[in-house]
């Protein structure tokens, strides 16, 4: 798949993003060795994709970003030429965590940018990653997402991400 026969969709605030990249959610099930893990992003950049998914609670940005910056030390592309794509995580929804949380991301991937930054989920948890319900489950930050919104928003302005969006929200008609 070359990159330049990759189609593209366009975002409302013009930025071009191709519609098929890679994603690293759970690859450290089918991959638990970190080189392994490295030189699959550096195949997979070799053979065309130029877009790739991770978040901070996958626990594999600074593998990422260590291929990311290989291939591009080694002269094959560009940082102009990637779309990475990261997410907040949930107990980050607080507006003044946001920037914090995106910062952490830039500074395991070595970028001074993501192309894309998602609120991972519609909701925020608490900060205290014990705190539970009587069922176990993790309890809610109470956290509007319209408040991390604007944080995120704060962000684009900062230029810390050129685009941002969510992810796993479902719409009701």
């Amino acid at each position: 798949m070359a990159s330049n026969l990759m189609k593209m969709v366009k975002f409302n605030n013009g930025q071009l993003y191709p519609i098929l990249g890679l994603g690293t959610w759970q690859a450290s099930a089918i991959i638990d060795d970190s080189q392994q893990f490295i030189n699959s992003i550096k195949n997979a950049i070799d053979i065309g994709y130029r877009h790739f998914d991770c978040a901070a609670i996958y626990n594999n940005e600074k593998l990422l970003g260590k291929a990311i910056n290989d291939k591009i030390l080694e002269g094959v592309i560009k940082r102009d030429e990637l779309f990475i794509t990261s997410k907040l995580w949930n107990d980050k929804h607080r507006s003044e965590l946001v920037e914090e949380a995106l910062k952490n991301t830039l500074n395991d991937l070595c970028l001074s940018y993501v192309d894309l930054y998602l609120i991972h989920w519609p909701f925020g948890t608490s900060e205290d990653s014990n705190a539970t319900d009587s069922e176990g489950r993790l309890l809610s930050s109470g956290i509007s997402y319209l408040e991390t919104w604007k944080a995120m928003e704060a962000c684009v302005q900062k230029g810390l991400t050129k685009s941002i969006g969510v992810s796993n929200f479902i719409l009701n008609s």
